[in-house]
């Protein structure tokens, strides 16, 4: 029998659940909400990933999303956003944007596509932008008929989104509709599309549909649309989720990663760059600590150590809750002899790490050991 301290329920920083009255809909629905890490600190905004079929897409979309910006042992790779699950009711009548053709329908249900776009840009992002500082940079994510929604919506309703991963697409519905409609569309403002499949997909009328749109979209750019596609070895139409959401992120946010020569800039330059991408993405984009720190590191082994302490204690008032600048700088300061400033610096990086809900053991084991040394050298 486990000797059981304490059991409790979730996780730190658990979602946040919903249920909201739509009148475009007439009925109510469950919304989960993942809020950053820092959004009690933060002011905000922060852009909106919108995952459907939320029941069970959501759960893998906000682990991926945490994975990929909140964990500074494995390097950020995309910002902090808002990961919005929507709970199905009748997913057909939903996100499928006409009635069945069909003599016989296999989905009777399906068509009113666009009464749920309007819940969404009428009642659910409002009340997001309202109570979650959401920005109006937004992201849908879609599988098989959700994929159908939002390239749907990138045609009938452009202002809703900014950034698009369908996976599987079942842009097969209606004599592929949408495909002749997206190859007719022309966008008045950026936006990013990734679009991917299963190699074991082929032959299927998924595919067959999906690679026409490719290619058509392929032959004849649209201005204003960034699109990859990627084909997911040994996958077939329904497990292909987290890898498409793992590559569909890191590719429709990939600017977001440092430059390779980003050791030649200086932070103003640096800054200048996000400040830019803020302006194409709609919401604010602070560099990440890790390509600022490599600007510190440059400018320290250039000698230029002043210089270096000035930009990490940028970093230090830009990223207060990461404890490797604070332990960067005690670095930088014990170099010079300062050993008492160091000490301090030091004592406030321990501090800092342990006010995650989670703290590190490696950067705690680190951190304590400089303590240790730092105090050794001035008592001796």
């Amino acid at each position: 029998m486990s000797d059981v301290i304490r059991r409790e329920v979730g996780t730190p920083n658990p979602p946040v659940v919903l249920t909201i009255r739509s009148k475009i809909l007439g009925e109510d629905r469950r919304v989960y909400i993942q809020c950053p890490v820092d959004f009690e600190e933060s002011k905000g905004p922060y852009p909106v990933l919108l995952v459907l079929d939320g029941e069970w897409v959501f759960e893998v979309a906000r682990g991926t999303v945490r994975f990929l910006s909140e964990y500074d042992t494995m390097d950020r790779a995309i910002p902090h956003m808002l990961v919005v699950g929507i709970e199905n009711i009748d997913r057909d009548r939903d996100y499928v944007p006409t009635p069945d053709p069909a003599g016989e329908p296999e989905f009777p249900t399906a068509g009113a596509a666009d009464a749920f776009l309007r819940f969404l840009g009428e009642e659910l992002f409002p009340l997001l932008e309202a109570d979650f500082r959401a920005a109006p940079a937004r992201c849908v994510v879609g599988w098989s008929f959700g994929g159908l929604l939002a390239l749907y919506s990138a045609v009938h309703a452009p202002e809703l989104f900014d950034a698009y991963l369908c996976i599987g697409p079942a842009v097969w519905w209606d004599g592929q509709l949408v495909v002749d409609q997206l190859l007719q569309t022309e966008f008045d403002r950026p936006k990013r599309m990734v679009i991917t499949l299963g190699t074991e997909e082929k032959g299927g009328s998924v595919y067959e549909a999906t690679t026409r749109l490719l290619d058509g979209l392929a032959a004849n750019s649209p201005e204003n649309l960034t699109i990859a596609h990627y084909e997911l070895e040994g996958v077939g139409h329904s497990w292909g989720i987290p890898t498409a959401l793992d590559k569909g992120l890191r590719t429709l946010f990939a600017e977001y990663v440092p430059l390779a020569n980003v050791e030649e800039m200086s932070l103003d330059e640096l800054e200048a760059r996000y400040d830019r991408l803020s302006m194409t993405w709609r919401f604010p984009v602070t560099p990440p600590p890790d390509p600022c720190q490599a600007i510190a590191v440059a400018e320290w082994k250039a000698g230029n150590h002043d210089q270096a302490l000035k930009t990490v204690d940028r970093i230090i008032k830009k990223h207060p809750n990461y404890s490797y600048v604070q332990f960067q700088k005690a670095a930088y300061l014990s170099r010079e002899g300062r050993y008492v400033e160091a000490l301090d610096v030091l004592h406030a990086a321990e501090d800092v790490e342990l006010r995650r809900a989670v703290p590190s053991g490696v950067r705690l084991r680190q951190i304590r050991e400089e303590i240790a040394k730092m105090g050794a050298q001035l008592a001796s």
